[in-house]
């Protein structure tokens, strides 16, 4: 008698232990199948899409888009280039670049800034326009830092190209005309307010100088 009853007790507990069994594979179960009908969803809230794919690559090409270099072209400057190291060499450029853009026509203006130490160059070729305006390309290149020695000399980076304001002052005007040492055009300090614009084969250079 006790055994039997030891038995129906034990088939009792059995059987009421089988309904949380059975819940805790439905939830277990559940839980898979919601993991993965959620990742969809999920898909769906952080997915960047087609547009923003295309906006991100977009933006990298953009940025990776070599400009056309204009110091290809061969262009002739119509004042001595400048080099700046210390100071300004040759002096004369100065007022010759200055006489350039009060004169109202057009022509080239190039620049060198070397400030070091090892390479530390930035080079600019300003095609003077005759409307109070340059069109500018820049060029540079920068190796080396205190106690590091320069391995080769890196290649040249070019900027894209801008149109820009040349800075001409009625000071700079009465300066030329009584031919002081005032009488200077400054191609890295007097050329502001740079803005992109579209690129210029040298072709179109050319013909924007030879329109004035």
């Amino acid at each position: 008698m006790k055994a039997h009853r030891i038995i129906q007790g034990a088939l009792l507990l059995a059987a009421a232990q089988l309904p949380f069994v059975i819940a805790c594979a439905r939830v277990v179960e559940g839980s898979d199948g919601a993991e993965t009908e959620a990742e969809p969803d999920r898909g769906d809230d952080t997915d960047p899409g087609p547009e923003s794919s295309d906006t991100t690559s977009g933006g990298g090409a953009e940025a990776t888009d070599p400009a056309l270099d204009l110091f290809a072209c061969g262009f002739e400057l119509s004042c001595e280039r400048v080099v700046v190291h210390i100071s300004a060499v040759p002096p004369e450029t100065l007022p010759c670049a200055a006489r350039l853009v009060l004169g109202g026509g057009t022509g080239v203006l190039g620049s060198l800034l070397t400030p070091g130490p090892y390479v530390d160059e930035t080079e600019s070729l300003i095609f003077v326009l005759g409307d109070g305006t340059a069109l500018v390309q820049t060029r540079e290149r920068h190796c080396g830092r205190e106690g590091m020695e320069c391995g080769p000399t890196p290649v040249w980076e070019l900027s894209q190209h801008q149109i820009c304001d040349l800075v001409v002052s009625p000071d700079l005007e009465a300066a030329c005309e009584a031919d002081t040492e005032e009488c200077a055009f400054l191609p890295w300090g007097d050329v502001t307010n740079c803005r992109a614009v579209e690129e210029h084969t040298c072709e179109d250079v050319t013909a924007l100088l030879a329109a004035r």
